[in-house]
């Protein structure tokens, strides 16, 4: 966010602050003069506590944030917040605050925070302007750009800003000094959409691949987040000798799946010596595509998506172990959080 004082702008006087907070008074908001920063040109508004919220099942607490950075420019954010430290955050920016403010309350504060089988699951937002077409008017486009939650002793982040077409980035990481060690196939049990995850340091690290353009790029992430946090639970709730039984035939799918690069390329290694049996022109349309078929190949592997993983996937195998989490502080293992390893 850039500071007030780069663009020359002067503190914001109390005169201008009874202006902007005009249309926020009128909805119910009251700014919280002590936490705003007249001198950055931010004011934050006295949270809102939301009792009972079906989607959530408990109580949510809404602060209003409204930054003014540069000249007939604003930024408005929403923070909810439950009370077990996660947050979630719809952003909007714009020239007019009134507006900023009612394409916010047009979103329900339910749609933030969710809880699938009782775990919450606390999803941000961000607003954008459309501007009109042939096949709609001029609109405010809702878009997921991360979300976050927290499974027994264990925190999922998603961060969907990856990029039209790319997937989303899955990461997995266990509190304070707890290590965390799950299968690499974990969610790739799921849907052939999960990739595998690995171990990157103290966290787990992996990706979903979900639909390139919104509004469905943002429903399937919604719609995999709430299939993913169960699941996730489920496993960590288990013992993990159980997760090869539970899901021993689609670990054989994943390691198929892994599989696959590693596979075309031993058949493309196979078959290239039976190139020369074959009695082609020098003009051939096929002898030029097979001369050329090593840097066509080369460029397809950079135009993909997300660049393959040649390897020798392990088969699947029994999970051993009591618990899923190693605490490094203590020496020992915790209760639900690190893989079990495979057994031999």
């Amino acid at each position: 966010m850039p500071q007030a004082e780069s663009f020359g702008l002067v503190p914001l006087t109390h005169h201008a602050i009874l202006g902007l907070v005009a249309p926020f008074s009128q909805r119910g908001h009251q700014v919280d003069l002590t936490a705003s920063d007249r001198a950055q040109r931010r004011l934050r508004f006295k949270p809102i506590q939301h009792p009972d919220l079906p989607s959530a099942g408990e109580s949510i607490t809404e602060t209003l944030m409204l930054d003014n950075p540069e000249p007939e420019h604003f930024h408005l954010r929403r923070v909810l917040s439950d009370g077990a430290g996660l947050s979630s955050t719809l952003e909007i920016e714009g020239t007019d605050p009134g507006v900023l403010l009612e394409q916010v309350e047009a979103i329900e504060v339910g749609r933030q925070i969710v809880a699938a089988e009782g775990i919450h699951i606390a999803r941000s937002y961000r607003l954008q302007p459309i501007a009109a077409s042939e096949q709609s008017s001029a609109h405010w486009r809702l878009r997921l750009e991360k979300a976050e939650a927290q499974v027994e002793g264990v925190c999922l982040n998603l961060n969907a800003k990856t990029g039209r077409k790319m997937p989303a980035d899955v990461e997995l990481r266990a509190k304070n000094d707890q290590r965390l060690r799950v299968p690499a196939d974990l969610f790739a049990v799921l849907d052939w959409k999960w990739r595998p995850m690995r171990p990157l340091g103290r966290f787990w690290r992996g990706s979903v691949r979900i639909a390139a353009d919104e509004p469905e790029r943002t429903r399937d992430i919604e719609a995999k987040l709430a299939e993913a946090v169960p699941h996730l639970a489920k496993t960590l709730r288990s013992d993990p000798g159980e997760f090869h039984a539970r899901w021993q035939s689609a670990r054989w799918r994943v390691t198929f799946q892994r599989a696959i690069p590693m596979l075309i390329g031993l058949s493309l290694l196979g078959t290239a010596p039976l190139i020369q049996l074959l009695s082609l022109e020098s003009a051939s349309l096929v002898r030029m595509f097979i001369f050329h078929a090593p840097p066509l190949l080369m460029i397809g592997i950079f135009a993909m998506r997300e660049l393959p993983v040649i390897e020798i996937p392990p088969l699947p195998r029994r999970l051993i172990g009591h618990d899923w989490i190693i605490d490094d502080s203590k020496g020992r293992m915790s209760n639900p959080s690190v893989q079990g390893v495979e057994a031999g």
